[in-house]
Parts: structure tokens; C-alpha cells; sequence
């Protein structure tokens, strides 16, 4: 948020808002009008509530809907971790219609995973069949270079670039932590199949 500027008033569009955190963040800390869409009925009923708890009915609004289907135009918009979803061949489109959803003078942060394959294939390791089955199945993970053409085919212009591989070690380490700290409670809402994954 603080790298895209959101100011008091702006309108935020917020594509693949999961379960409403960066909204919320972004009505109660920086004063944004906030439009969240998401297609998961868990992850839109959740943040409804979340929302809802969090006495912001005025000034965030959590849709199920399409990115395709959004109407009116944004200050700013944001895209989480939703992009690799997407598909490789439909990227120019999907960077098309944040561009015609952004106002003149508005910003876009897209964040997402992308291969180290310049040919947009396998990642090393096994690392691309575990996340095609258990993390992301039918995802498609494209290089950094694909997605800065596809943005340019699609009307926008790259102002900056960030590759945060280098938190990622530090990252994973926190959520194994947390993991392991909460093991005994995580056990009880899955099977053991699914916990060892």
C-alpha cells in the first residue's frame, strides 16, 4: 500500500482479495474506498464477516466476482498473489483490463510467483510438479521477462520491479515455525495426509 501511494479517498480495487486482510488494511489505515473480489465463496463469506467486525460495511465492499467483470475505473488496484492463475496465454488480456479498470493517473501492484525458466516451464528441483499438484493445480507460472511484455502489451507501464527471493528463505522459515508451534491444533482440522503436505 505504501508502495502505491494509497491516499485518504482513493478508490482501491483489490483482484483476488482472499480473505480481506490487504482491504481492511488498506480502509482502516489509509483511508481507501475498497472494492474486493475474489471467486472463492469461503474466502468472499469470511471476509464479509471480517469487514463486517471490523466496522468498515462503509467503506469496503467484498464482491464474488470475475476481474473480467468489474466495471468503473480505480485510483489504485492490487493483485495478490492471484496472477499465476491466470494463464500464460491469457496474460495480456488480464493486464489489458486492469489498465482499462485504472484511472489515467492510477497505479497497479501486482505481486506474484514466477518460474526462473526464461522458457515459462518447469521450475528446478521437482518444485513446479509439487506446486502443480498440492499449491496451485492448473497454475501457470510465467518468467519475469513474460510478464513485463504481456504488462507492456497491455497498455501499462513497469515503474518497478521486485524480486523478493531473497526474504523467501526467511519467510518459509516463520511459517514452519508457526507450523510446527500449532501442530498439535493444526492435527485436529485435517487428515495426515494433508498435514505432511
Amino acid at each position: 500500500l505504501n508502495k502505491i501511494q494509497v491516499r485518504p479517498g482513493d478508490t482501491l480495487l483489490d483482484i483476488g482479495c482472499g480473505w480481506g486482510a490487504l482491504a481492511i488494511r488498506a480502509a482502516s489505515q489509509y483511508g481507501a474506498r475498497v472494492t474486493g473480489i475474489t471467486l472463492s465463496r469461503n474466502q468472499h463469506a469470511l471476509a464479509v464477516e471480517r469487514v463486517r467486525e471490523a466496522g468498515l460495511e462503509g467503506q469496503v465492499e467484498i464482491r464474488l466476482q470475475d476481474y473480467r467483470d468489474v466495471e468503473g475505473q480505480f485510483d489504485r488496484i492490487t493483485s495478490v498473489g492471484m496472477f499465476e492463475h491466470v494463464g500464460l496465454k491469457n496474460l495480456p488480456a488480464y493486464f489489458r483490463k486492469i489498465n482499462a479498470l485504472l484511472k489515467d493517473d492510477g497505479l497497479v501492484m501486482n505481486h506474484g510467483i514466477t518460474t526462473t525458466d526464461v522458457g515459462n516451464g518447469e521450475t528446478p528441483y521437482g518444485g513446479g510438479e509439487f506446486i502443480e499438484t498440492y499449491v496451485f493445480p492448473h497454475g501457470e507460472l510465467p518468467h519475469v521477462s513474460l510478464v513485463l511484455k504481456t504488462m507492456q502489451m497491455g497498455g501499462l507501464e513497469p515503474l518497478d520491479v521486485e524480486n523478493l527471493r531473497r526474504h523467501y528463505a526467511r519467510t518459509c522459515t516463520l511459517w514452519a515455525d508457526n507450523f510446527e508451534a500449532r501442530a498439535d491444533e493444526i492435527r485436529q482440522t485435517v487428515d495426515d495426509r494433508r498435514f505432511r503436505i
